[in-house]
């Protein structure tokens, strides 16, 4: 009896280092923003922590809410985006000081706010993450699915045409954006994915083993308490450590601006239908998953893919230059598109329409 809460504790230590891995991966190396991050002190001691526990804190927010359609933890994550205000303040300022892509409106930046918070936090930090996460689950076990993943999730863990050109897309979109960040230098770029995946690995085996499940990473009123308090303490250290000492806020106009963003967003979830998890998933198509080989099969090309690019990029640095603002500009484009459709789709997350989709996914 004295050994299961210390079994638990490890089973879901590992679940949350492993979605934090899993969240640093494909938001922070896929954009570039981090290199050998698993060698350096602020990486590990701020960076990593940050990813962590804003997917930990906002799927525990889904849990407690029922908003965990995939459509609601998109809505989710544009709350976690909104840390790019207070944290780094590249929302109010820009990726260069006083210089946003293309302006802006309220005291918020435009082309960032478009590419980070309607599309590469809610997608890369939050929903991938997370579905991948599912996808290690299931190839742990098949048993019982409905007590491993949520089933709401099943028609992105399926291994549909579409999901597998979505998982393409996002593992070419994240090795362009790779290569430009570290300037060609291949070495850098297999190093960083060869050090991550390495310790992604290293936790699945260790998920395998104490039977990890997306339920592992559901936190009890402490563990709530302590993350909410954390990113409380990490956004006002950053806001005034960094941001007003450095000069990086012009003003009350951002701040107001993004308080209201914050309202309008958290309306907008609240406001919406409960999802329904309760819904029996075929067994068919969970024989139909994504299963760990096909990400295995993602990694060596995107490694194949870092090693080509790095070339073109030797030899003609513009046109990678060029492939990266036409890319960023899709990806402003497909968050815009990404946001009507969780408008759309926010009320229907219903058990008639889970059952309609897993039957239409069964019979397709």
């Amino acid at each position: 009896m004295r050994i299961t809460p210390s079994l638990d504790c490890r089973r879901q230590g590992v679940a949350f280092l492993l979605v934090g891995c899993l969240s640093m991966l494909y938001a922070e190396l896929f954009s570039g923003a981090s290199s050998l991050w698993f060698l350096d002190a602020w990486s590990i001691l701020v960076t990593f922590p940050l990813y962590m526990v804003h997917v930990i804190f906002f799927l525990n927010m889904a849990l407690r809410t029922a908003r965990t359609s995939p459509v609601h933890l998109y809505l989710w994550g544009m709350l976690f985006a909104m840390y790019e205000s207070w944290i780094t303040q590249v929302l109010w300022v820009g990726y260069t000081v006083n210089q946003p892509l293309f302006g802006t409106l309220g005291g918020i930046a435009i082309g960032e706010f478009l590419g980070l918070v309607l599309f590469w936090h809610p997608v890369m930090s939050f929903v991938v993450p997370l579905i991948i996460f599912e996808v290690l689950v299931l190839s742990i076990s098949i048993d019982n699915p409905e007590n491993r993943i949520l089933p709401s999730h099943v028609p992105l863990l399926i291994a549909t045409p579409r999901n597998r050109k979505i998982l393409g897309f996002l593992y070419i979109l994240g090795s362009i954006f790779m290569t430009i960040s570290y300037q060609g230098n291949i070495l850098l770029g297999l190093a960083v994915l060869g050090g991550t995946y390495g310790i992604i690995y290293g936790l699945y085996r260790k998920a395998i083993a104490y039977q990890v499940t997306i339920h592992s990473l559901r936190v009890g009123k402490r563990g709530f308490a302590f993350a909410l308090g954390y990113l409380l303490l990490l956004y006002t250290a950053m806001f005034f450590g960094y941001g007003y000492q450095h000069g990086r806020i012009s003003g009350p106009l951002p701040i107001a601006t993004t308080v209201f963003l914050y309202i309008v967003f958290m309306w907008l979830i609240l406001s919406s239908r409960p999802a329904e998890e309760s819904v029996e998933i075929p067994s068919s198509l969970i024989g139909r998953r994504i299963s760990s080989r096909m990400l295995r099969t993602a990694i060596i090309l995107q490694l194949i893919l870092i090693c080509g690019l790095g070339i073109v990029y030797s030899a003609v640095p513009f046109v990678a230059q060029g492939a990266f603002l036409i890319l960023y500009v899709l990806i402003c484009g497909v968050g815009i598109y990404l946001f009507m459709k969780a408008i759309r789709l926010r009320n229907s997350q219903t058990e008639n329409f889970l059952k309609h989709t897993l039957t239409q996914l069964s019979e397709s």
